[in-house]
């Protein structure tokens, strides 16, 4: 059974200064004109006498430091994808990663055309056989969690609508919800597609998972698994969201690891 877990972590920002200052445009303006200047004659000969030199109030236009900003910056999400510092950076397309028309049907309603860096170095080692153990690190808001829900949807069967296939863990039941609705947005033209919560209040005491993926907190999940109603004899794909926070946690810690036995 592979066993993909991902974590968050900031490991580099959207962009750095230098691209910024290559994005900014500033309106045409005349080179200033210095005027002719008389060694012999006083610095404030001349200058006419207005109200801003005797403003004490500090709030005046005129005055050094407050000048109008005439600076515009525009930050596209396609100069982000673009550029290789960006952990959305990206130059493959989802149609290069073998995904099912299915998938990329789901992908396309969603407007997902390419993948993030993230997902462009992850997808190809999760979707790959043999499968394997995968650690994925990377910023909030970067698609980790369309990373594993494609590798999901990728390896189920989905002939086999009823019987549980992959069991994905999160550290919250709003969080598992999130997930669950993600993986029916990507997945909604996959036929037989069952997604079920194995979150407190979700399944009732008599009834049995029939779900082909299982999304749940982890002392919700144990106890499924204890009162018989989650047969895990199928389970091919175990995700660990949120995986360093739920570690650091002793009771979700141990918990996870009970369940990856």
């Amino acid at each position: 059974m592979a066993q993909l877990t991902t974590t968050q972590a900031i490991i580099a920002p959207i962009f750095n200064m230098a691209d910024l200052a290559s994005r900014i445009t500033k309106p045409d303006e005349k080179p200033a004109t210095a005027a002719p200047v008389d060694a012999n004659t006083p610095a404030d000969a001349g200058a006419p006498s207005t109200a801003a030199e005797t403003s004490i109030d500090g709030a005046d236009e005129g005055l050094p430091g407050l000048v109008e900003s005439s600076y515009d910056v525009e930050v596209k999400l396609s100069d982000l994808q673009n550029d290789q510092a960006s952990p959305l950076y990206s130059v493959s397309t989802f149609e290069e990663l073998g995904l099912s028309k299915e998938i990329n049907d789901g992908l396309l309603a969603m407007n997902f055309k390419k993948p993030s860096k993230v997902q462009e170095r992850a997808l190809p080692l999760m979707l790959g056989n043999p499968p394997r153990n995968m650690i994925a690190q990377s910023q909030s808001g970067t698609g980790k969690t369309a990373a594993f829900v494609l590798t999901v949807l990728s390896r189920i069967d989905l002939a086999q609508a009823d019987t549980p296939q992959a069991l994905l863990l999160a550290p919250t039941r709003e969080l598992a919800r999130q997930i669950q609705g993600v993986i029916n947005k990507v997945g909604q033209f996959c036929e037989n597609l069952v997604v079920e919560a194995g979150i407190p209040g979700a399944i009732a005491r008599d009834a049995r998972i029939k779900g082909s993926v299982v999304v749940g907190t982890p002392g919700t999940v144990i106890d499924l698994i204890r009162r018989k109603q989650f047969d895990t004899r199928h389970l091919k794909v175990l995700v660990i969201d949120e995986a360093d926070n739920m570690l650091d946690q002793q009771g979700l810690g141990d918990q996870c690891v009970r369940l990856k036995r």
